[in-house]
């Protein structure tokens, strides 16, 4: 099981890196540990948003939520985080460690292009949901990059779902690693239609 694990990691740090290389999305300074932990964190992410649909559809850009509003509760949030911590969630907001889910990262879900989604949702469709359920899916989903804390103990972290023009949620959350699980701790705002 040990070697399956670690074969798994390699491949998975391989692929990565040669994805980034590829495609500058990565940033440097984050080592393979980083990428494992997010393959990790994303897993738990999708076991806890997947709800009745399936399969787990995912927006391949990576989302920033809702932006600034959000962000700002979190940086204002001084019972919680130490000011070097809000400096390393300043530095992670303006730079994400990357910019495209892959299915390296994602393996429980399939991906789909953001131009995609703009061009089914644009005005080439009357109605782009029914379009989009007939084509598509019941839903998909958009996700942050995550950033880790505390020895990779806390999880920040934007999840958003969309499944109608009047169904839909997110929101901006900080996790805490709890044995093998993620417990959620709490939120900066959240959205749902």
């Amino acid at each position: 099981m040990f070697r399956i694990t670690l074969l798994t990691v390699i491949v998975t740090v391989i692929t990565i890196s040669c994805t980034s290389a590829q495609t500058g999305s990565a940033d440097s300074q984050y080592d393979a540990r980083y990428y494992v932990a997010v393959r990790d964190f994303v897993s738990f992410a999708i076991r806890n948003e997947r709800g009745a649909y399936t399969p787990f559809i995912l927006e391949d850009s990576v989302s920033a939520g809702h932006g600034s509003e959000f962000l700002a509760g979190c940086l204002n949030d001084t019972a919680t985080f130490t000011p070097d911590e809000r400096q390393q969630i300043r530095a992670w907001a303006s730079h994400p460690p990357f910019r495209v889910w892959t299915t390296e990262l994602v393996p429980d879900a399939r991906l789909i292009q953001k131009d995609t989604i703009v061009s089914i949702f644009s005005n080439r469709h009357r109605d782009g949901w029914a379009y989009f359920y007939s084509h598509v899916g019941q839903s998909f989903n958009t996700f942050g990059c995550p950033l880790f804390l505390r020895n990779y103990t806390w999880c920040i972290f934007y999840a958003g779902s969309h499944c109608g023009w009047l169904c839909g949620g997110g929101r901006l959350a900080l996790y805490k690693k709890d044995g093998d699980n993620w417990v959620f701790v709490k939120d900066w705002g959240s959205w749902v239609s």
